[in-house]
């Protein structure tokens, strides 16, 4: 316990934006027969500091790649079979170098792992911006069929196999985080 508050705490300090996660708000289950959209995005979230990401990433060059990593996911999630409803984030890691890495991060229960690889092959798939002197970190959140439980755990969620990188006291997402999480 003392760890998951010192990893909200580290998660605190960042800077987030355009962030409505809504994690503390009850999802209502669509209502019977009606019809819900397989993909809806929430929101984009910065899990690094405004200023490391300012000189990082250009926002007239990252934005776009959000959109069509985020396009690309929706894609992926359409194509599949409907599915009992999630909500989640879509984490994409980008190093210098044109090179990213995908993740997702959902509620219970999950989508199929089919529909989740299929996501992050088709994130994966959009040409990297270019990023300096480090990686960045950003999250497109959204529901799927409807939505559902918000992921456990932090805010801005992390993958879960992410904790396993953290002392028992906790650590912040930083760039050697980040390495441990996406060696090169």
């Amino acid at each position: 316990m003392k760890a998951k508050a010192a990893i909200l705490v580290g998660l605190a300090a960042f800077s987030l934006s355009a962030c409505d996660r809504g994690g503390d708000r009850p999802v209502a289950p669509p209502e019977a027969g009606a019809p819900t959209e397989a993909w809806v995005r929430k929101d984009v979230v910065l899990y690094l500091p405004d200023h490391v990401m300012k000189k990082r990433a250009d926002e007239a060059i990252l934005s776009p790649y959000l959109q069509a990593a985020g396009a690309a996911a929706e894609t992926a999630v359409r194509a599949a079979p409907v599915q009992p409803g999630a909500s989640g984030m879509v984490l994409v890691m980008v190093k210098p170098g044109r090179r990213s890495k995908a993740w997702v991060v959902t509620g219970e229960p999950a989508p199929s792992p089919e529909t989740l690889a299929a996501a992050v092959a088709a994130v994966e798939a959009v040409p990297a911006p270019a990023v300096r002197e480090g990686p960045v970190l950003v999250g497109i959140g959204f529901d799927a069929w409807g939505g559902g439980a918000a992921p456990a755990g932090a805010q801005p969620p992390i993958p879960r196999d992410w904790y396993a990188h953290f002392s028992k006291d906790g650590g912040r997402l930083d760039d050697a985080f980040m390495a441990t999480v996406w060696p090169d």
